[in-house]
């Protein structure tokens, strides 16, 4: 009796013991499954879209337009202008003497006074002539006229060439000073160090632009219209204009990379040579490479994931958004396979 009754307590306790384990097997089971449900509902975030950061670089700032002068050979007779001193377009900016055109205006002299000696000499040819005319009876000015005639033609000839001779001389003359003056309204640059004893001058537009590169990987992202802010190293002076012009033609190479020249004007605020930071900001819509889920983003809507099949393009670790949502709309930054469309996201 004793032994069946201690078989029977040993059967019981098993089966007990048995029971125990299902429940708290079906129990932590259920607790996983809730904690997992639970997870994935209140794990999503959402991600505010952004556009893509502001290309970044450096630039100088020039005069829209340099032209370096071509100063007439001669000696420096006077200088009109300082260095950076703003001018005119025609002002008289220095004066030059032409000396081989001196030489020339000696000579010339010396034909006047030969021509004026000739004048003289054939005056008083004709005045030997009207005289020998004059007294002669009346059988001999017959053959006496003719000589009257040539002298009287002598004296013509001779004051034309003393005529032609002066003319000549003035013309000489006003080429023995030559002044070079402003092709445009700007500055001029005065460099006094030169080899020839005369100054080399350079004329600077007034209006000012930005020189700017832009490489190879970022060419596609500038484009002529483009908003672009130009500020001093420090922050000031600040302005923000529109890019004139990129060129075509690469201007230089760094380790590899092209870079290609492009233009802005800024005011007068900022100064000839001016180092300066330079940003273009970027329409393209960015969004982490996180937040799209083969190949489709979910827009939050009230509250709501709502699926989209959007048209995007990495690049990096984000891909830009092409169409399908717009800036500052709100996106759920962590989908996955759980995630349902119309599911509540609460962030």
């Amino acid at each position: 009796m004793k032994r069946r009754t201690k078989v029977t307590l040993i059967v019981t306790s098993c089966v007990v013991a048995v029971g125990l384990l299902a429940v708290t097997g079906v129990t932590t089971y259920h607790k996983m499954t809730h904690k997992s449900d639970a997870t994935v509902k209140t794990g999503y975030q959402s991600y505010t879209v952004t556009t893509s950061p502001a290309l970044s670089m450096s630039g100088k700032v020039a005069a829209s337009k340099t032209q370096m002068l071509n100063t007439p050979t001669g000696k420096l007779q006077q200088i009109n202008v300082n260095n950076g001193q703003t001018v005119k377009s025609g002002d008289i900016l220095l004066t030059v003497t032409n000396t081989d055109m001196q030489e020339a205006i000696d000579n010339q002299n010396d034909m006047i006074a030969k021509s004026n000696r000739a004048v003289n000499s054939a005056a008083s040819a004709l005045k030997n002539a009207q005289q020998s005319y004059n007294q002669a009876d009346p059988e001999a000015k017959s053959a006496l006229k003719d000589g009257v005639t040539q002298a009287q033609q002598a004296v013509t000839d001779a004051n034309t060439d003393v005529q032609d001779a002066q003319n000549k001389l003035v013309d000489l003359q006003n080429k023995l000073n030559v002044n070079l003056t402003a092709p445009f309204d700007g500055i001029v640059s005065v460099d006094d160090n030169t080899k020839d004893g005369l100054p080399a001058l350079t004329m600077n537009t007034t209006e000012k632009v930005l020189q700017a590169t832009v490489s190879e990987y970022d060419y596609n992202k500038v484009h002529s219209g483009d908003k672009v802010t130009v500020s001093g190293i420090d922050g000031t002076p600040n302005q923000t204009t529109a890019i004139d012009k990129i060129e075509q033609i690469p201007a230089e190479k760094s380790k590899g990379t092209t870079y290609y020249p492009f233009s802005a004007h800024v005011n007068e605020n900022f100064l000839y040579g001016q180092s300066v930071k330079v940003k273009v900001p970027q329409n393209d819509l960015k969004v982490p490479s996180t937040a799209v889920y083969k190949g489709n983003i979910y827009k939050i809507i009230d509250g709501k994931a709502s699926r989209i099949n959007a048209d995007v393009t990495k690049i990096g670790t984000s891909y830009i958004v092409k169409s399908g949502v717009a800036k500052d709309e709100k996106v759920v930054l962590n989908p996955d396979s759980h995630l349902k469309n119309g599911e509540a996201i609460n962030d």
